[in-house]
């Protein structure tokens, strides 16, 4: 059965931001493929995504690990998807969420300071692997519809 926009989407752009879709009924292989034992060393960088979004991880010296946000999007559902949404810029203090052996998360606590970073923005990231690089990602709306929103080095 042929697969429908309305349920496969699939965009990449020049700067390698890639919005990511699947079809139903695929929502174990959505998204890159998931990465374990990550370390904070191996995410420290600057990633981009859709609309021109921005994340970098950064390391301030010790266990303190910030980050910034650049055209952030102020929700977390499929509309981050459209290039209309509200973003935002600002930062804050990031870490790894899993335990060892686990699949990669990297959650994402934004300061006070931060306007617009309501506890609807995208504050937790999946870390994949596509392509043999490292991608961090999030997987949006229904589960038996995937959506991802993906950022990369």
């Amino acid at each position: 059965m042929p697969a429908t926009p309305a349920v496969v989407l699939a965009a990449t752009a020049v700067t390698g931001s890639m919005l990511t879709g699947c079809s139903v009924g695929d929502t174990a292989g959505c998204g890159p493929a998931p990465l374990a034992e990550v370390s904070q060393a191996d995410l420290y960088g600057s990633y981009s995504g859709p609309h021109g979004a921005r994340l970098d991880l950064t390391a301030v010296g010790g266990t303190s690990v910030t980050f910034s946000v650049k055209d952030w999007p102020g929700e977390d559902g499929t509309e981050i998807l459209a290039e209309d949404i509200p973003t935002f810029n600002g930062g804050g203090i990031w870490k790894l969420l899993n335990a060892p052996g686990q699949d990669g998360k990297v959650g994402l606590g934004f300061d006070a300071r931060t306007e617009h970073a309501g506890s609807d923005a995208v504050n937790e990231l999946l870390v994949g692997r596509e392509d043999g690089h490292l991608v961090l990602f999030a997987k949006l709306g229904d589960p038996d519809v995937c959506r991802t929103y993906e950022l990369a080095p």
